[in-house]
């Protein structure tokens, strides 16, 4: 069973402070192997792993429907990275993310912080978790390894990527010792057999997709088995095990949307899943893991709908710039205008490519665009050659914004975190 162990850490004398060079216990949580757990879900988590299943395959299904769906996926991909990325801290701008995607197509010179390059990585992990589950039967414990590869790849932790952790690690406290620490981590000697009990429960449990997900999830953040990154790796792996299981082949639910405005429900949600074998909470582990399942379930379900809104507002932006052009069917025109919600920011190069035709025939689409008040160029743009569609961008900051309440409406509800400035009414 799950036990708090008590361990002794040895004081560092070169630490800065008295607090951070002192020794004393500490308590490392040990987590039960999933695989000999039998969890058996309560009748509420039963019943949120069906609703979250339904609204899942129904967002896949009606995705398969709209013309931009293959490029709305790409957009709900990046809104995905950026929050996962926020649950830690890392905040960017999705315009400069879009950006830098576009000068890294076209070679152009440009300078990248370290924030950018986590967030980056983090778009990296998601693509990577995507196709691994779209290729594979299986999880692994390299695949894992690999997703967190790609997260770290171009960061200052490079060296660390794919490693499993060979120190004790902790979250929260001093950075000396983990006597104040939130949360201690198993001792790095057990991370092995927990990562390869976390992959066969994956590939063996006969637990419904949803709960696998969530458990797999929260286990892995319990082992916290890398040195850094664990929470992105840790969400980058839902999809790929939803890929894997075929409840989803043409998007992705953007779960780390909700989660990073029900952070600290999110946080508590997690801790109590770490389930106490001494039984002193009067709970079994079924329980506490139907709890977290129930949870997780709810948190995708309001990802799905959100998704589903913003879709569909895409959809009646396109329809509405095709009356505003009235473009010839399958011309270049007309398939910039269908990729345009996805890759709001484009370059001729990039419009080439993204409409399969030449480059003099996309010059024409983006001017054409251009000339209908559809795409702009800023003045900062101009040598890069760059533009942005400025009505998607707005639609996804309104998106940013009705995620970060529960009623989707910040003008009835107060936002549960920092949001992006509402865009000026033209």
């Amino acid at each position: 069973m799950g036990t708090y162990e008590t361990a002794i850490w040895e004081s560092d004398p070169l630490a800065p402070t008295r607090q951070d060079r002192a020794s004393g216990s500490y308590h490392p949580y040990r987590p039960d192997a999933l695989c000999d757990a039998n969890i058996q879900l309560s009748s509420d988590a039963a019943g949120a792993c069906e609703m979250a299943a339904v609204a899942v395959t129904e967002l896949d299904a009606r995705a398969r429907y709209v013309s931009a769906a293959e490029s709305l996926s790409h957009v709900l991909l990046r809104s995905e990275a950026l929050s996962s990325s926020r649950i830690e801290g890392l905040e960017m701008n999705v315009r400069r993310l879009l950006e830098l995607e576009a000068l890294i197509e076209l070679d152009v010179p440009h300078r990248v912080n370290s924030v950018e390059s986590e967030v980056l990585g983090t778009i990296d992990a998601m693509r990577e978790a995507i196709a691994i589950g779209s290729r594979a039967t299986c999880i692994t414990t390299d695949d894992i390894r690999q997703m967190h590869t790609a997260l770290l790849r171009n960061t200052r932790l490079k060296d660390v990527g794919g490693k499993l952790r060979t120190a004790q690690n902790w979250i929260g406290g001093s950075w000396y010792n983990p006597l104040g620490a939130s949360y201690v981590p198993p001792s790095p000697a057990y991370v092995p057999l927990l990562m390869e009990d976390l992959v066969r429960f994956v590939n063996e449990s006969q637990l419904p997709v949803m709960a696998k997900a969530a458990i797999a999830h929260a286990q892995l953040e319990t082992i916290h088995p890398f040195a850094d990154g664990n929470g992105r790796c840790g969400r980058a792996m839902i999809h790929a095990i939803l890929r894997g299981n075929s409840m989803m082949t043409r998007t992705l639910v953007p779960v780390s949307l909700v989660l990073l405005t029900l952070r600290e429900q999110y946080y508590d949600a997690l801790a109590a899943y770490r389930f106490d074998g001494s039984g002193e909470d009067g709970k079994t582990q079924s329980e506490t893991a139907s709890l977290w399942v129930e949870f997780f379930c709810h948190v995708v379900c309001h990802a799905c709908e959100r998704a589903q809104e913003f879709e569909d507002r895409m959809v009646d932006l396109r329809n509405s710039w095709e009356k505003r052009v009235r473009p010839r069917s399958n011309s270049a025109t007309s398939l910039l205008m269908d990729a345009l919600p996805g890759n709001p920011v484009v370059s001729v190069t990039s419009a080439a490519r993204l409409t399969n035709r030449s480059y003099p025939a996309a010059r024409t689409a983006v001017r054409a665009l251009e000339a209908q008040g559809i795409l702009f160029q800023s003045s900062k743009n101009r040598k890069s050659g760059l533009y942005a569609a400025k009505e998607v961008l707005d639609a996804f900051t309104l998106y940013e914004r009705s995620l970060a309440t529960i009623s989707g409406d910040t003008r009835l509800e107060r936002p549960a975190r920092r949001v992006p400035q509402k865009p000026p009414r033209l």
